[in-house]
């Protein structure tokens, strides 16, 4: 995804405060949706990824030019909630038995989960051949919608078609996306649904 690549690295590692910002509007209902699964907690999920986006801020000159940003922020998230959920756990122990209980077997799932640069890199390459099965107008549509986060009605005015053509085309490449990435589901839904 563009909001990852390399180019965009470069250019937080310098300063640049635009991309910074276009990352974060990308990333940040993505990685609190990520996090809200787990913590149970919209407010806890909030605060965490407020924290992870000011550690990149904070950290930008010590990332690497060929850090892959998307598994980075996924790994910081993952780990900013393992350890939020290990607080919540205690505090929950004989408030609520059954969110306890809940928060125990989501500190294992999250534990399991891979956000490793290796998986990521494998995302991406599965993604970018799924984008190639679609035609070409398809992929131009899903493209604006899912990575510019452009609303159906912009890219209806931009391509002049109807809102009705963008949605089906939307809806066909999901359905395609879906397939190929069946053994990344869990980012599939979170990179991918989440749109305003």
């Amino acid at each position: 995804m563009d909001l990852a690549s390399k180019e965009i690295v470069q250019k937080i590692i310098s300063g640049d405060e635009p991309s910074f910002e276009s990352v974060y509007r990308y990333f940040y209902p993505r990685l609190n949706y990520f996090a809200k699964q787990y913590l149970l907690d919209a407010e806890a999920s909030r605060s965490i990824v407020q924290d992870v986006f000011t550690e990149l801020w904070d950290k930008r000159i010590t990332l690497h030019k060929d850090t892959n940003l998307s598994a980075w922020l996924f790994t910081v998230t993952k780990n900013k909630s393992l350890k939020a959920i290990s607080q919540l756990k205690s505090r929950q122990k004989y408030d609520n038995y059954i969110k306890s209980r809940q928060l125990e077997i989501n500190y294992k799932s999250l534990s399991d989960f891979d956000t490793s640069n290796l998986m990521f890199d494998e995302l991406q390459t599965v993604i970018e051949s799924a984008l190639e099965k679609l035609s070409p107008a398809c992929r131009k549509i899903f493209e604006m919608s899912r990575f510019e986060e452009k609303k159906n009605r912009e890219i209806a005015e931009k391509l002049n078609l109807s809102i009705k053509t963008v949605e089906a085309q939307i809806t066909k490449a999901l359905r395609s996306l879906k397939t190929d990435l069946k053994d990344f589901l869990p980012l599939f839904y979170i990179l991918f649904h989440l749109h305003k």
